[in-house]
């Protein structure tokens, strides 16, 4: 790979082509809705403000510390993604390209999509202070709990179930991840710490 385009020239200009799309998006839902123009101006300002603060607080690390760099692109991206999908979602039905109940289906698998990223992430970050076995195995039930929940759950609201019935099939969905991490949890803590 060049030098022109590094890891975080991609991340950069990744979120710079979101912005773009939020904008563009924004604009669309906003001429077709305006009654929702708050809303709409919200969504397409997310982005950038959030850069702008990020800049200007001093939060983007040096390029001494890519990773660090790449972490903060990573969630910029993230929830970048996550804005514009909602605005190009929310344009689409406006236009009558989508059906209606797409942007609920949208809103519900990047809720998924979420816990499938942040359980795979929790068993990858020791928390300081906790007990490093009984603490990580934690983690992963949890971790574990999150990826297969938001797994069946994309599942769920990608199928052609209507809205209604992918609403009371995801409830049960829910509560046996609330069930399995928390007995799972509780188990795990009341175990003897091996360290």
């Amino acid at each position: 790979m060049s030098d022109s385009f590094d890891p975080i020239t991609l991340r950069k200009i990744a979120l710079q082509v979101l912005i773009l799309l939020g904008l563009l998006f924004g604009a669309v839902a906003w001429s077709m809705r305006p009654e929702g123009a708050l809303v709409w101006l919200t969504g397409m300002l997310t982005l950038p403000v959030a850069w702008s603060l990020v800049a200007v607080t001093g939060a983007l690390p040096g390029p001494d510390r890519p990773d660090a760099r790449r972490h903060i692109y990573n969630s910029l991206v993230g929830a970048g993604a996550l804005v514009t999908g909602a605005l190009i979602v929310t344009s689409a039905t406006t236009l009558e390209a989508i059906p209606d109940d797409w942007s609920t289906r949208f809103g519900m698998i990047a809720s998924a999509l979420v816990l499938i990223v942040v359980g795979n992430g929790l068993p990858k970050k020791i928390e300081p202070g906790c007990s490093r076995t009984r603490g990580l195995a934690i983690q992963r039930l949890l971790g574990w709990t999150f990826v297969v929940t938001g797994l069946a759950l994309v599942m769920v609201w990608l199928s052609p179930l209507s809205t209604d019935t992918a609403k009371w099939v995801s409830a049960p969905i829910y509560a046996a991840m609330l069930l399995v991490g928390g007995i799972g949890a509780r188990r795990l803590l009341k175990r003897k710490p091996a360290d």
